[in-house]
């Protein structure tokens, strides 16, 4: 047959074209695994710490919001300290104490209602009564620290109002007459202030504040007579933990789409969502310096957070005043985690805004030692359509403790005293001051600083029109 011998030769050498189409595949393959190492750098013990370091910028703000949310839920029923189980408020019955440690930085202007919301089982409702003219505001934070939404006098209004707070996971029922807020995430933190004056100020906002409700299937109920006991005691892990929580956290509160390009690069030392480094194939050096890389931002981040302040201060004459992001951060996970380290649950500047003076106008630092004045020029007080205030604190963030205790001066701390010529002063001093027509407030006689607090602030303050008066030596008499 004249096919046969072509069959023998083709038969007889079987499989050689198939050998080099093989050769050929493992040739490309290693040449692509080549190419694909030359493109991504090496996982050396140094970029294994600093990607450890990134994580832990990254990730603190997170479980700092988790840790928060522990403590604070665990109790039996509300307390006034902030501690509530799940979609109850806390409500405050007074203000923060000099004695008090629980936040940093406390405010002496505003009562707080604290809620941790848990919309897995459908809508939680919040509903508050007609307000008048008192301010007020329900701040909604994601677990990402950023602000979802607003609730209060600048954004929804002062009659009574009912909003259905719903997760898009589980949108649940519709709720007939209450305006719907729509969250991205299960679990939101809720923040609120009302604005108070003195003790029969306070009792009157008091009232008003009970009626805050929040009904996830009917207001929560408690036995009467209920001890809330004490909350856990929660701390932010580090270490090879911290990675651990951090995974859990991200698969619990899938970060969003523009986290993707830095997760891409921790994703390579076991750092994700669900992830953990013990799992990810890290040699023993490897593994070591990523652990070293976290330790080493949880010890540097407190300073690191309070320098940028202190710099920026210096570079403003005495004032450091919050970037357009606060609140929303974005991209910016530095920033982030440096308020979630002085000031966990800033509002936006929208809202509030809150410019520090840590030093007088040439740049040396406020102490107690030395006294110092404010003028705001008539007609230059700071602009808002709520209220301002200046507090006083000790170099850690506290309240001082003074006779008079008097902690803040502003609009709603009456009576501010006003010159002549229609300016205000304010006498920052350890001792009282001899002046008349001022407003002393009391410092401590060792370091300290003021916060600016304008709630609601008007444009001017927005687009950099207003700034903060500097901080004056007063040269003794």
């Amino acid at each position: 047959m004249t096919a046969g011998p072509d069959h023998r030769r083709r038969a007889g050498r079987p499989g050689r074209p198939g050998r080099v189409a093989t050769l050929a595949g493992l040739l490309g393959l290693v040449l692509a695994m080549a190419s694909s190492a030359s493109a991504a750098p090496a996982l050396t013990a140094q970029r294994a710490a600093a990607l450890g370091r990134q994580a832990y910028v990254y990730g603190f703000p997170l479980l700092e919001f988790e840790r928060v949310r522990r403590s604070e839920t665990s109790v039996r029923c509300p307390d006034a300290r902030g501690d509530a189980p799940a979609n109850s408020f806390s409500t405050a019955t007074g203000y923060a104490r000099p004695t008090d440690r629980t936040v940093v930085a406390p405010n002496v202007d505003t009562l707080y209602s604290i809620a941790h919301l848990d919309l897995g089982h459908g809508p939680v409702v919040l509903s508050h009564p007609a307000m008048g003219r008192r301010y007020f505001v329900f701040e909604l934070l994601d677990p990402y620290t950023n602000t979802v939404g607003y609730i209060g006098s600048r954004t929804t209004g002062a009659e009574a109002g009912r909003f259905a707070i719903t997760w898009t996971g589980h949108p649940g029922r519709r709720v007939p007459g209450a305006r719907v807020i729509r969250s991205s995430y299960r679990h939101l933190w809720v923040i609120g202030r009302t604005l108070a004056g003195d003790r029969a100020d306070q009792r009157r906002a008091i009232r008003l504040m009970r009626r805050y409700a929040l009904a996830p299937a009917g207001p929560r109920r408690f036995a009467t007579g209920c001890r809330s006991g004490k909350p856990l005691a929660v701390k932010t892990p580090t270490g090879l933990a911290f990675l651990d929580a951090l995974g859990r956290a991200l698969a619990e509160n899938p970060p969003p789409p523009r986290d993707r390009g830095l997760l891409g690069k921790l994703a390579a030392v076991g750092v994700g969502p669900g992830r953990r480094p013990e799992r990810a194939g890290l040699a023993e050096p490897v593994l070591s310096a990523l652990i070293g890389g976290v330790d080493q931002a949880a010890t540097a981040l407190p300073t690191d957070a309070r320098i940028a302040v202190l710099d920026q201060a210096k570079r403003a004459h005495g004032w450091a005043i919050p970037g357009a992001q606060i609140g929303n951060y974005g991209t910016d996970y530095r920033y982030r985690a440096e308020i979630a380290t002085v000031g966990l649950g800033a509002n936006t500047r929208q809202e509030a805004t809150y410019p520090t003076a840590l030093t007088d106008a040439a740049g040396h630092l406020l102490t107690g030692s030395a006294s110092y004045r404010i003028v705001f020029a008539r007609g230059d007080a700071p602009p808002v359509r709520a209220f301002w205030s200046l507090t006083m604190y000790d170099g850690s963030g506290y309240l001082v403790a003074n006779p008079q205790r008097r902690y803040a001066i502003g609009s709603s701390h009456p009576p501010l005293r006003r010159r002549s010529d229609g300016s205000i002063v304010v006498v920052l001093s350890h001792t009282r001051p001899r002046q008349p027509a001022i407003n002393w407030l009391p410092a401590p006689a060792g370091s300290f600083r003021v916060n600016l607090r304008l709630y609601w602030p008007t444009a001017r303050a927005l687009r950099g029109l207003w700034r903060p008066p500097p901080i004056e030596p007063i040269s003794p008499s």
